[in-house]
């Protein structure tokens, strides 16, 4: 139901952006950041089950709960650097959307680096 609800906000936005982008750019790419906000919050219900079946999933598999928040940190980082870079490109930049990926990528590496620790602690772990 919320992701029917989602679209809806969507549909119903993009009229409203199409028509105020002629008259005024800059007001529209407002509308689409306000809408992209609202959205996002959205999907957060939507995704909250999940995040919690993970968290369940790497309990029972003895992991530690930190390697989950990395995990949603990073995807965290991706959703955010493509939405930002989207309403750049929307904005005229391609450019300055271009940047926030790159800015994104590496932030998104920085935010994984305990994870690839882990991964090959575990892994030397193996071979000694």
């Amino acid at each position: 139901m919320e992701l029917i609800r989602i679209m809806a906000i969507c549909v119903i936005c993009l009229p409203a952006v199409l028509l105020v982008k002629k008259a005024a750019p800059e007001q529209a790419l407002l509308l689409t950041a306000a809408a992209v906000l609202v959205v996002g919050l959205g999907c957060l219900s939507l995704v909250m089950p999940a995040v919690e079946q993970l968290r369940d999933l790497f309990t029972r598999a003895g992991l530690e709960s930190s390697y989950v928040a990395i995990l949603l940190k990073t995807l965290a980082a991706a959703a955010v650097t493509r939405l930002c870079a989207d309403l750049c490109r929307d904005g005229g930049s391609q450019a300055l959307g271009s940047a926030v990926e790159l800015a994104g990528a590496g932030a998104s590496l920085l935010i994984a680096i305990p994870l690839l620790q882990a991964v090959t602690e575990l892994l030397q772990g193996y071979f000694t």
